[in-house]
């Protein structure tokens, strides 16, 4: 006998709605052309944003040429978009700036004016993306005259810290403290600071990284288990090594 096969009434099937939802598109365009696309091209890697498409483009240029080339690519995605089914337009656009330390310059001002007219998100270091970095091993909210400045503490913790080289691998696990210690430095010293150019030091880099777990469905603990803490070999205390070469001498 055959199997006789319920047709489904279509009111039915309007309520389930479609079975699976549609990727989210990410567009992210970084000020620095090596260090901002390095630690964000390696954190999209590391958790998993394969199903998600994330572009990153370092695009050396300060804060007004970074939004307006980051709305260029929106619109050339949304005309891809209308001629391939393929390609979809970008739910998100961020752009990754830094201040500085210029808080007279009026080019910051019309800048961040014309992303938050247009629709952009902006993650802004002041003064450096390098002081996110140092965030991931300290809070610590003196201001910093610029990039030597905040180096010189970042070198207590990365010997030799260099634009070019990627330290994500080991900086991953810290990312929890990170955007722990950015959220209390503007709610102790900023919270009442409306220019973000004023805000030294500071950054909103937690927002774009939380963003990304949020896209990839990742829990910050969930995050921390992938990520655990790395296990430093102890240091070899100089008594002990003094006594065994004393030792060695003796025998």
């Amino acid at each position: 006998m055959s199997r006789r096969h319920r047709v489904r009434p279509e009111s039915d099937l309007a309520r389930r709605g479609p079975s699976r939802k549609p990727r989210e598109c990410l567009l992210i365009v970084c000020e620095g052309v090596e260090t901002e696309p390095n630690y964000l091209g390696s954190l999209r890697r590391g958790i998993g944003l394969n199903t998600v498409e994330v572009e990153i483009v370092g695009q050396g240029a300060e804060i007004v040429g970074l939004v307006d080339e980051a709305i260029r690519r929106r619109k050339q995605r949304e005309a891809e978009a209308e001629e391939s089914n393929r390609r979809a337009p970008f739910d998100e656009v961020w752009c990754v700036a830094d201040t500085e330390c210029c808080p007279d310059n009026p080019s910051w001002d019309r800048g961040v004016a014309r992303a938050n007219a247009t629709g952009l998100k902006l993650a802004w270091s002041n003064p450096c993306f390098e002081y996110w970095l140092l965030l991931h091993f300290e809070r610590i909210g003196c201001s910093f005259a610029g990039f030597a400045a905040i180096r010189s503490f970042l070198s207590k913790h990365i010997k030799n810290y260099s634009k070019s080289i990627d330290y994500f691998g080991q900086l991953a696990h810290r990312i929890p403290a990170a955007i722990d210690h950015s959220r209390q430095i503007h709610r102790s010293q900023w919270q009442n600071t409306p220019r973000s150019i004023d805000c030294n030091p500071a950054t909103t880099l937690h927002e774009l990284v939380e963003r990304l777990l949020e896209v990839a469905g990742m829990t910050i603990e969930e995050f921390q288990r992938r990520f655990p803490p790395i296990e430093e070999a102890p240091k070899k205390s100089a008594g002990r090594r003094g006594s065994s070469r004393t030792r060695k001498r003796s025998g």
